[in-house]
């Protein structure tokens, strides 16, 4: 670790104050700010009590400002999980979907979180949750939609009577 005063040596405060101009992402412009108060010596403690930060994230923060371009100052992306199914098998899947469950053998109208649950693991050999079914079919670009029982603006007394007028037409 450095001594206090010299971790932005080789930064050039110029430079700094143009990218927190038109920067527009919020962790960029908080790194940005610190870099500029340290620069105008103000310490690590002082900053913190400036802007509520705590002393140790504005010391990570001036180490990733000496460290990187001052245009790259956000989040790195971060990978996640690797993905279950290789990029031939979503390919696959989306196609799949894309088409009936008759036509990939089931006995079904509609493709439901369950039913792509259990296609995916008897032809990937994949298990998901049933919850994570959801967001593949919005990714393969399907939406899972159920008929209300009732339509929400419906008069439940306004339908019983035309029930009752339609068992006396003996139209039924």
């Amino acid at each position: 670790m450095t001594t206090w005063g010299g971790k932005l040596d080789g930064v050039d405060e110029e430079q700094l104050r143009q990218q927190l101009r038109t920067e527009t992402d919020a962790k960029a412009v908080k790194r940005l700010t610190s870099a500029l108060l340290y620069r105008q010596g103000k310490s690590p403690a002082e900053i913190e009590q400036l802007l509520g930060f705590p002393e140790q994230t504005v010391y990570d923060w001036l180490d990733t400002v000496a460290k990187r371009d001052p245009t790259a100052l956000g989040d790195l992306p971060r990978p996640g999980q690797p993905a279950r199914l290789t990029d031939d098998q979503w390919t696959e899947l989306t196609a799949t979907l894309a088409a009936s469950p008759s036509e990939a053998g089931y006995d079904q109208p509609t493709w439901t979180p369950a039913l792509v649950r259990e296609y995916v693991a008897e032809t990937f050999d994949v298990e998901y949750s049933l919850a994570h079914m959801y967001r593949v079919m919005k990714r393969a670009g399907l939406s899972y939609q159920t008929a209300r029982p009732h339509h929400y603006k419906a008069d439940p007394a306004e339908q019983r009577r035309w029930r009752e007028e339609f068992k006396k037409s003996g139209r039924r």
